[in-house]
């Protein structure tokens, strides 16, 4: 993806956010996330998780009060201002919100500035289905790359369509099992529809890393 691109995709997610035009940000971390974590060994204190394409850092938030370190990485400059908000103290009561382990950086998902990060979950919430084909591979290895052997990757996607255009491009059947082929088991996928304003076929996966 070039500068250019990169630059008219970070307008068009900056003015999504500065205009209130994100339905997707609903305010509550899925209850497939919060399920997980109910079901999952705590982790050790201080564990990496990485929140890829976190917008305002809701779930960045919920994984960092799970004990875990957790990274909120997105290409939108105006999304990370208001996630870097919930790290503030309370604007209305001047108090200060609970303290957690959580940072934010501004970076193209499908260039993960990462390397063998020994991340031990990593969460995706319709960012990869929004990736242009070309730069769906590169993404699939900075995820790759940032987990630990035995590490988590959750992932929520649309399915293709042929309306799909900018931001929403959807995935093909079997699309992910390829993408991760051989390095991640695909533990479960569900089928759903999305809860947004126009509702249309989703499915979440449940990856985790084989031995590198």
């Amino acid at each position: 993806m070039d500068t250019d691109s990169n630059e008219e995709l970070r307008a068009h997610w900056d003015e999504r956010y500065r205009s209130g035009q994100t339905p997707w940000d609903t305010g509550i971390t899925p209850p497939e996330v919060q399920k997980f974590w109910k079901e999952y060994t705590s982790p050790e204190d201080g564990n990496l998780a990485l929140d890829i394409g976190c917008g305002t850092g809701l779930n960045t938030l919920f994984l960092a009060r799970q004990g875990l370190f957790a990274i909120g990485f997105d290409l939108s400059g105006q999304a990370l201002k208001l996630a870097r908000k919930r790290l503030s103290p309370d604007a209305a009561t001047g108090q200060e919100r609970p303290r957690v382990k959580a940072m934010f950086v501004q970076a193209d998902v499908s260039r993960l500035p990462v390397g063998s990060l020994d991340a031990v979950y990593a969460l995706d919430i319709g960012c990869l289905h929004s990736l242009p084909d070309d730069r769906r591979p590169a993404y699939a290895q900075g995820v790759i790359r940032a987990l630990r052997p035995g590490g988590y990757y959750h992932l929520y996607v649309f399915d293709r369509s042929k309306s799909d255009g900018p931001g929403a491009r959807g995935m093909d059947d079997g699309e992910v099992a390829a993408l991760f082929d051989g390095k991640m088991e695909i533990l479960s996928e569900e089928r759903g529809v999305s809860s947004t304003q126009v509702s249309r076929p989703s499915r979440w996966f449940l990856l985790r890393m084989t031995e590198k």
